[in-house]
């Protein structure tokens, strides 16, 4: 697969406008988590405030995420999309007005951050029920790469521009500005057209949809291995990197564009992972899929050893390409191996599992970093996440699971799930 062969894409006019809203809404979301973490810290430099803030974020999810998938299979995915950036457009707007007037504390924007979180929740398996409407069957991983590309190149830019901003202006505009990306999201979703998928059966209940999603993930080893191991890896990398790693840098007197600097460096690296997502196939989809997540401990181990800035952000880059080309395998194995009408529910209970122990890790780390300091803390989480990983080759089911061909397989072979 090469660039020139999937820009062809952008004449579906459907997929421009999505790929346009996810533009927009990157500019903003790449930004919010600098701003938002020394917004905090202007109030409260304890690691558990932000903890707390962070964890306030993830809570939701676990809940939402489950109502999302199973909505997302029943109803137009447009609308909960639209619905969703409007929700994240005005508790963000909330989040920056009491930034600005100086009546933030940890329960309120704690409080907000859940909205936002929540619809994001709501918002990620419509995501991946929308897109194969709007693109043919063969153009799906195109499609997920053209996504992501562009918006991880303006992931590089924008927590270094979002970290000046904080220095110079404040917290409260680039909080304001997340704001309205959201908004502006939510109106160039609104305006798709996407044809209604056809009934294919009598009504059922929510209940009886929700069973039968869990069916689907519980009956394949490799799905819910990866998604057990998940639970630990993304607690301890969201809890050493985004969590720790601010307050590391803050603690070496280092400003928020330093942690602006690291963050597009790591989103440089998702660019990079993107590029080479185009050409590479590998045949062992789940195997490189484990393989290339590795690096993701890289950056605790720096931040553990504290080095310069540079050996920080070289770190963050490699954990990017890494993790991108992991998301690219997932992403491709999940639409491969399962049928289109529970692939929402799937990835609900995929996603709410890698996110279970989030808000507990956040408190974890937090608390473990107060009482014996982030050296100790990050090192143990780096180590974790390897063997975590690592443990993962071990599981005949992960490994068996290969890329199916890309052309039409025959009416009588086996369908392969």
């Amino acid at each position: 697969m090469h660039l020139r062969t999937s820009l062809p894409l952008l004449r579906n006019r459907p997929f421009r406008s999505l790929l346009l809203a996810r533009l927009i809404s990157a500019s903003g979301s790449a930004m919010a988590p600098v701003a938002l973490a020394y917004a905090v810290l202007g109030f409260d430099t304890e690691p558990t405030a932000l903890a707390i803030v962070l964890a306030g974020n993830t809570l939701p999810q676990l809940v939402l995420l489950l109502v999302g998938g199973v909505t997302a299979d029943r109803v137009s995915p447009r609308g909960i999309i639209v619905t969703g950036n409007l929700a994240a457009a005005l508790s963000q707007t909330g989040v920056a007005v009491l930034v600005a007037t100086d009546a933030a504390s940890t329960a309120r924007v704690a409080l907000l951050a859940s909205v936002t979180g929540g619809a994001n929740a709501l918002m990620t398996p419509a995501m991946n029920s929308l897109l194969p409407q709007l693109v043919k069957a063969g153009e799906l991983q195109e499609a997920n790469v053209l996504l992501r590309l562009p918006t991880n190149f303006i992931k590089i830019l924008a927590p270094a521009a979002g970290g000046g901003i904080v220095a110079v202006a404040g917290s409260q505009w680039v909080l304001g500005w997340d704001a309205a990306s959201f908004a502006a999201a939510a109106l160039l979703c609104a305006r798709l057209t996407v044809p209604r998928a056809a009934s294919s059966g009598p009504r059922t209940s929510v209940l009886h949809d929700f069973r039968a999603g869990w069916r689907e993930f519980a009956q394949r080893p490799w799905l819910w291995s990866y998604t057990l191991s998940g639970t630990v890896v993304v607690a301890l990398w969201l809890g050493g990197y985004q969590l720790l790693g601010p307050l590391v840098l803050h603690g070496r007197g280092l400003n928020a564009a330093a942690w602006g600097t690291v963050q597009g460096s790591f989103s440089a690296g998702l660019l990079l992972g993107g590029l080479i997502a185009l050409r590479w196939k590998p045949d062992r989809l789940m195997v490189a899929c484990v393989a290339t997540g590795l690096p993701l401990a890289l950056p605790l181990f720096v931040l553990a050893a504290r080095p310069g800035l540079p050996a920080l952000a070289v770190s963050a880059a490699l954990a990017g390409i890494g993790l991108d080309l992991s998301i690219v395998c997932w992403t491709t194995a999940l639409q491969q191996q399962l049928a289109a009408e529970v692939l929402g529910r799937v990835t609900s209970f995929s996603s709410v599992g890698e996110l279970m122990a989030v808000p507990l890790g956040y408190l974890v780390v937090g608390l473990a970093a107060t009482s014996a300091g982030a050296t100790p803390v990050l090192l143990g989480s780096a180590v974790i996440i390897v063997v975590s990983s690592v443990v993962l080759f071990a599981v005949p089911d992960l490994v068996a699971i290969r890329r199916l061909p890309a052309e039409p397989v025959p009416e009588n072979a086996p369908a392969g799930r």
